[in-house]
């Protein structure tokens, strides 16, 4: 069995997690060298993140996933980078991956896209996952 490598529990009460198999294999395995090494220094604002994200949304490409989505903060030689950060999670709870962008373009359904949203306390009440 894999081992997990971390959980937390997000702001609706899931408990969401990383298996070791996931983080050296996909998250950092599959990409390269300078990548890899960014992806891994953005670890720990991955796991705040997941437990407090500005917003977790429906994944537009595949049925059960959620994206946990705030900004991230990647440190390079001369400069420091406010980038959107997006962890991508299976709907059991399982990280996928994580990755960060330049801008930010989500579509999402307007009926339940949005799952949660930090600035409408309301809003985790209305909506399952």
């Amino acid at each position: 069995m894999d081992t997990v490598r971390w959980k937390v529990a997000d702001p609706l009460g899931n408990e969401i997690y990383l298996t070791e198999d996931s983080f050296k294999v996909h998250i950092v395995g599959d990409h390269k060298d300078a990548d890899a090494v960014i992806r891994m220094g953005l670890e720990e604002q991955v796991k705040q993140i997941v437990q407090n994200p500005c917003f977790i949304v429906k994944h537009d490409k595949v049925d059960g996933r959620r994206v946990y989505l705030d900004w991230g903060i990647i440190v390079r030689e001369d400069v420091i980078q406010i980038r959107p950060l997006f962890i991508v999670t299976e709907s059991y709870g399982k990280v996928v991956t994580w990755f960060s962008k330049r801008s930010v373009n989500i579509n999402v359904q307007k009926d339940g896209g949005i799952i949660y949203d930090r600035r409408i306390p309301d809003l985790q009440v209305r909506q399952e996952i």
